[in-house]
């Protein structure tokens, strides 16, 4: 047997490629990508079947890169961008698509000036211009080049919006609009300073004309924010079909980013549509397969079941996010699926869980109901007769709680009950 047989077991292509497939599917993507590899290197003789093996192995190529994209936004999200910016050359280096390259190299060139601007942030107080470009670090290119052609008033209506300084923003931008030349994003800012104005119809206005001035795969995030504020100002005329329309568009530009699949979601669960929820939202699963997992499609899934009664389905998607997160150290969980959670734990007879996530959400950031979740560990702690720990959290809870006479009084009777 040869060298590589006997590390490999000597196994046949038929099973290196189903141990490879194995391990896709567990999402070990590098050891996946060896696997395939191995496979290929069997298929010699079969010059298709090597080739859709290779091409197997570039897909967990750009499945790693998938991940380090992911990993990139998270340290830019905390601070860290010279992290960032090496996690961004590892998509570069590793991506075998073209396209994650290419966008890989663009989120580098935005981090370098996110970069300069930190290292002089560290000696200067962030003046207006270094706020500006803060804000324009999610723009896209064509964006970014349009605002800098109409200058200065353009940057200041922005930071006015951005500061909730409505009115003086809308006027700014209405201004530049009298005489710009092709004006396409300008009209994305103006229905946004038009809606926060109270102005539906002027806001509607301006953002149709933003979305009919676009080609195909232009508009990034601020087409993506159009179609959901059109398809929210349609529900809020009780025009169902021009909301659907609105966001099945966003899902056709943006197939493969989980943002439209939660915004549509969302909608159909406020009107109600449970199975409709739960489809769009399984088809972003089925969408982000083999991609970094997008923990809000599990929210979302999990509390769309829990709508609908599914219960064991809905603490399967809930439990897979909050494992999913203490498994990357994180401790601040989403607030209304880790409470449902909690719920359906308790009302399962499964107390000790139940106990365990209104603990963590005690010590989350969800502060307007920090209270609560201290009043709820409390009470859990003392059916299980634990009154001191019980005593400790209630005391929280009283300090926590808002001013209203109710609320403390029914702690304060808790508080009393730890006593007895």
């Amino acid at each position: 047997m040869s060298l590589l047989g006997k590390l490999f077991g000597g196994r046949t292509l038929e099973q290196e490629r189903a141990h490879a497939d194995s391990l896709f599917e567990r999402e070990d993507f590098g050891g996946a990508k060896l696997a395939y590899e191995r496979a290929a290197s069997l298929a010699k003789a079969q010059p298709e079947v090597k080739r859709e093996l290779i091409q197997r192995a570039e897909a967990c190529q750009d499945a790693i890169a998938q991940q380090q994209l992911a990993e990139s936004e998270r340290l830019a999200r905390e601070g860290n961008l010279e992290l960032a910016f090496e996690a961004l050359r590892q998509v570069e280096l590793t991506a075998a698509d073209p396209r994650l390259q290419q966008q890989a190299r663009e989120r580098m060139e935005l981090l370098e000036r996110a970069v300069v601007r930190a290292e002089v942030a560290e000696h200067t107080a962030p003046n207006e211009e270094d706020r500006f470009e803060l804000i324009a670090g999610g723009f896209e290119n064509d964006q970014y080049a349009e605002y800098m052609a109409h200058g200065e008033a353009v940057k200041q209506a922005l930071l006015l919006l951005h500061d909730g300084h409505t009115a003086q923003a809308r006027a700014h931008l209405e201004e530049v609009l009298k005489t710009a030349d092709g004006p396409r994003y300008l009209w994305f800012e103006l229905g946004r300073a038009r809606l926060a104005d109270n102005d539906a119809a002027g806001g509607q206005e301006a953002l149709e004309r933003f979305l009919s001035s676009l080609h195909e795969d232009e508009g990034g995030d601020a087409l993506l924010l159009a179609r959901t504020e059109l398809a929210q100002l349609a529900r809020a005329r009780g025009d169902f079909d021009a909301a659907v329309a609105h966001f099945e568009a966003a899902l056709t530009a943006a197939p493969s980013d989980p943002r439209p699949y939660l915004a549509m979601a969302s909608f159909f669960r406020q009107e109600k549509l449970l199975e409709e929820a739960v489809e769009v939202l399984e088809a972003g699963l089925e969408a982000l397969h083999g991609r970094q997992p997008d923990i809000r499609l599990w929210h979302e899934l999990g509390l769309a079941y829990a709508d609908q009664g599914k219960e064991a389905e809905a603490i399967q998607w809930l439990e897979r996010m909050v494992d999913y997160l203490a498994s990357q150290k994180l401790t601040d969980m989403p607030a209304e699926g880790t409470a449902k959670l909690a719920e359906l734990h308790e009302r399962a007879g499964r107390n000790a869980r139940a106990l365990d996530l209104y603990s963590l959400l005690a010590h989350g950031t969800d502060v307007p109901r920090l209270y609560h979740y201290h009043e709820q560990a409390a009470r859990l702690l003392l059916a299980g007769n634990m009154q001191q720990d019980a005593r400790r959290m209630l005391v929280r809870a009283l300090e926590l709680a808002p001013d209203d006479a109710e609320v403390k009084a029914r702690i304060q009777a808790s508080l009393q009950a730890t006593e007895a």
